[in-house]
Formats: C-alpha cells, structure tokens, sequence
C-alpha cells in the first residue's frame, strides 16, 4: 500500500534536486553608453565638469569617461549625428539634490538647457533635460545624489520590451506585467515598467503617440520609433566574463545579431552586437564586472 506513495515521494526529491543543479541564468552587468561624438575633448570637458565623470584611457587605448559604475565610450563622427528624439532610446540621466537651486545655478554656467526646471505633480522633486555637446538628451531630476542613475526608453509595447530584456539579459522586472492604461489621458500618457542592472535603473515607457500630446512631451506625436544607431546616443553595453555562450544561447532564443563576436580594436575588446526591442542596438561585452574589470 505505501510503495506508491514512497514512489512518490522519491519522484519529488529528484526533480528536486534536477532542477537545483539546473544552473540560474547569469545576468547582465551594464557596461557603457556610446555616445557619437564630433569633439571627444568638448565631451569629455562637459561630462566632467558638469557629471563629475573621470576621464580615462581605456584599455589603454581609447578616450573615455568613467561615472559611478560603468563607462561613457566615445566614437568619434566627422558630422553630427542626427539628434531628433525619436529612437528607443529617450535619454539617460543624474541624480540631483536640491535640483531647484542646482538650475540656477546651471544657468549661470554654460549649460544648455532642453527643458527647463519641472516640478514633478504631487512632489517637491523637480527634473530638468540637458543637452549635451552633441545635443544628446540627459535628465536630472531629484534623486538625492549626483550619481549616473537611469536609462530610459519608449517603446511600442512595454510587455514585450521588458520580457525581451529579461529573457535575454537575465534582469528582474519591477513588474512581471503592466497592462496599457485604458485612458490614457487619465494616466498623464504614461505606460511604465522598470528593470534595475546594477546601479543603472531601466525605465521603459510606452511611447508618447497620443493626441493630444502627454504634459511631458513638447514634440510631435512619436508614431514609428527610429533606430538608435548613429545617434548622439549610438548603443548601451552589457557585460559577461565570456560571451561566447551568451551570443550562443541568445542567437538560440531568436535574438536578432547584427555583428557576431569581434575584437573591436577601437575601444580593445570583443564584443557582438544584437538589436533590442524597437531597434535599440545592445552591445554585449566579454569583460571582468566593475570594478574588478576596471584596472586589470
């Protein structure tokens, strides 16, 4: 009568320990921004002084910046690289204080200003865009720090783009989903979720092709999303410690390659390139986590 049972029992305990031995997906590390740039020392001059980013060689071969935990690298373009806000890239951004008194105080110091100071509804916190040297676009807003702090994009459909980045880069979502508000007028034109690499938090919002247009976005209705490559802000890198079975098991989940395995003698690495979600290029890096991978 109990040998069922015990059959059982024992059928348990080795699925069990089948999938304890199942290996966990190792998940990205954020690595870098590429920005396109036509004067690398005006950039590397104004993410200095205005970011506090470290200027570095490297690998000892390339002009860069290094800020808080990952890297600004920089491709050099004879002709400045188109800058309409129309790619899934949005912007990236700072952390701020007293963002309020650190506008004006901008102002009075050779900053040029996309969007000017904003408080944020329901809050004391404020934001501000910049625009850099090649005008791409960065936030600052109220975060209680002055570190590099986000990414943040648009997206034809949140679900996908969030699950794409999950599936393939092995990041948590805040939210396994968020539904498409029904009114969006009523949600302010927002449809978000967020994913967090590292320090650099994710933030995805559906894109703003609603008319009218949502309080926080000046331009045209945004109908077809544009791809990020050869923009001020060209691609985002990720890194592994060896990249082979990463390029490997995302080619096997139906990634979309763009560029396979290749030492970039630009910037001294070996990298592959794959296409996000809404033509965002993704750089995939073979390289030590930061900051173990800083200064071998």
């Amino acid at each position: 009568m109990l040998r069922p049972f015990f059959g059982f029992v024992l059928f348990i305990v080795w699925a069990a320990r089948l999938v304890a031995q199942e290996p966990a997906m190792e998940p990205a590390r954020f690595h870098h921004v590429l920005l396109n740039v036509t004067d690398p020392p005006q950039t590397i001059e104004f993410y200095s002084r205005v970011f506090g980013a470290v200027p570095v060689k490297f690998r000892g071969v390339s002009d860069a910046l290094f800020t808080e935990r990952s890297f600004i690298l920089l491709n050099h373009v004879d002709r400045p690289p188109d800058s309409r806000i129309n790619t899934g890239i949005w912007h990236i951004g700072w952390g701020g204080v007293d963002v309020k008194s650190e506008y004006e105080w901008w102002k009075r110091h050779d900053v040029t200003f996309h969007t000017p100071l904003t408080p944020l509804r329901g809050s004391d916190n404020y934001y501000m865009y910049l625009s850099g040297p090649d005008k791409e676009l960065i936030e600052i807003n109220t975060m209680g720090h002055h570190r590099f702090a986000h990414v943040h994009f648009f997206c034809t459909d949140v679900n996908e783009t969030v699950a794409w980045y999950a599936r393939h880069l092995g990041l948590k979502p805040r939210f396994e989903r968020r539904e498409k508000p029904k009114d969006m007028v009523a949600a302010r034109g927002v449809w978000a979720n967020f994913l967090r690499c590292d320090n650099v938090l994710m933030i995805f919002y559906g894109k703003p092709e609603m008319t009218p247009a949502p309080p926080w976005w000046p331009d045209p209705p945004l109908v077809e999303i544009q791809p990020t490559k050869g923009r001020p802000i060209d691609r985002l890198g990720f890194s592994y410690r060896k990249i082979e079975p990463v390029f490997e098991r995302m080619k096997a989940g139906g990634a979309k390659i763009v560029e396979p395995v290749t030492e970039k003698k630009q910037f001294g690495m070996r990298s592959f390139l794959v296409e996000g979600p809404d033509r965002v290029t993704i750089e995939i890096v073979e390289a030590k986590p930061i900051p173990e991978g800083v200064w071998e």
